[in-house]
């Protein structure tokens, strides 16, 4: 019988939940092994997608054999993940009633803990993707590294007290974080939100909920869910060009459903030099002066607009401003529109050498229409100049907890971490 081990000693290497079966062999092919890992992965993500599959159309729709999907099938009920579930049918049908393959939403959960200048959430989910508890972190908690990891560690004992939650079924964690991230080390090394100096968080929290965590950049973190949510088909490929505009900006790549790295820094695009007016070339500006949204909010400042009174905290600030956009204000709206506008005159030279499939935008800016068509309006017209393809520009409404949560049941579940 397999047997979960959920321990921070049993953790691998790579920080995945080891199933272990006594005395089991070493594989004598493990490409095989990683086969069945990859449909088992498959088989997951269109249950998730479509709740309940028959498992000739599972069979049919990935392409594998039935006695591999059988196989398979068999390991995921044995192990809890999922449960047989009978097709219902109406009255005239005959014979033996078909039995479908569903995820068994119990039988897992994870932690999802977001921190941004615009939420700051702990989340429950179940394996099944369905949200059981959600928990506000105070502002004033986040200032210090080590009362995070407590007042994290404390909602999850208190949900475990009151029997509102299994530890035995605590499959894993992740953290998303503005900023510049060591994954590997889990240390927070650079970010305009938080002062965490030298602090373990990954190690700590690993400890404090006693199963693997991973910690992700919000940007990164953004990317990994466009790619679960629209995974490829014939009007979406993997080739990804993430912008994240948030009080800073944020970027992400990713190649072959692949994210790619830069040292798990997002804001590597805040610095980039480009014409703050383009019949001016020589006259530049760090991108994120012009397009961000503390750009944005300094210049509704400079022509008098208010954003609301008696508001001081940014993202309130921020908030309040793109409502102007949207209804109210068509000054505000063109200052939006102008920020919009200098970030896509730039896409073209951010995104050519990875001629992506898609460009997406993501963060609390894009929820103010005129920004994503200041985009669209200058990076078509550049692209029009240059005789460059465009790729499609897409906006991701998708919240910082949202894209935790993807990331959890992404690194833990999907992607196959319940095995090594």
């Amino acid at each position: 019988m397999l047997t979960l081990q959920t321990s921070a000693e049993n953790l691998s290497a790579s920080g995945r939940i080891i199933l272990v079966k006594p005395d089991t062999p070493l594989i004598k092919r493990p490409h095989l092994h990683d086969i069945r890992t990859q449909n088992r992965s498959r088989i997951l993500q269109v249950l998730r997608e479509r709740d309940l599959v028959s498992r000739q159309e599972l069979a049919e729709i990935l392409d594998l054999t039935p006695a591999s999907l059988s196989r398979i099938s068999r390991e995921l009920i044995a192990q809890g993940i999922c449960v047989d579930a009978p097709i219902s049918r109406d009255g005239s049908q005959r014979g033996r009633p078909s039995v479908a393959l569903k995820i068994n939403a119990m039988g897992g959960f994870l932690v999802a803990i977001s921190i941004s200048s615009f939420s700051r959430l702990i989340s429950i989910v179940d394996i099944s993707g369905q949200q059981h508890h959600q928990q506000e972190i105070p502002k004033s908690v986040i200032s210090s590294a080590p009362e995070t990891v407590a007042f994290i560690g404390d909602f999850v004992d208190k949900l475990v007290a009151k029997r509102l939650l299994d530890r035995s079924l605590i499959i894993g964690a992740s953290l998303t974080l503005p900023g510049s991230i060591n994954v590997k080390s889990g240390f927070l090394t650079k970010s305009i939100l938080l002062h965490w100096p030298n602090f373990p968080i990954k190690e700590r929290l690993i400890e404090r909920l006693q199963c693997p965590t991973r910690i992700e950049n919000n940007g990164d973190a953004l990317c990994r869910h466009f790619l679960d949510v629209h995974p490829c088909n014939e009007q979406h490929s993997s080739n990804v060009f993430l912008a994240h505009v948030s009080e800073g900006m944020g970027a992400s790549i990713a190649i072959g459903d692949r994210i790619v790295r830069r040292l798990a820094d997002e804001g590597w695009i805040n610095d980039i030099s480009v014409p703050s007016n383009p019949a001016d070339k020589q006259s530049k500006r760090k991108l994120s002066l012009l397009a961000s949204g503390r750009a944005i909010l300094t210049n509704l400042l400079d022509a008098n607009i208010p954003t609301q009174k008696g508001e001081t905290e940014f993202s309130a600030k921020l908030e309040a401003a793109v409502t102007m956009a949207n209804k109210t204000s068509e000054e505000t709206r063109d200052v939006f529109f102008e920020a919009g506008q200098a970030l896509g005159a730039n896409l073209v030279a951010l995104t050519i050498a990875i001629a992506p499939d898609a460009i997406v935008l993501a963060g609390p800016v894009l929820k103010a229409q005129a920004y994503a068509e200041g985009v669209r309006t200058s990076y078509e017209k550049v692209a029009e100049e240059m005789d460059i393809q465009p790729s499609r520009i897409v906006v991701s409404d998708a919240s910082y907890i949202e894209a935790s949560e993807n990331l959890a049941l992404h690194d833990f579940f999907f992607s196959g971490g319940y095995v090594t």
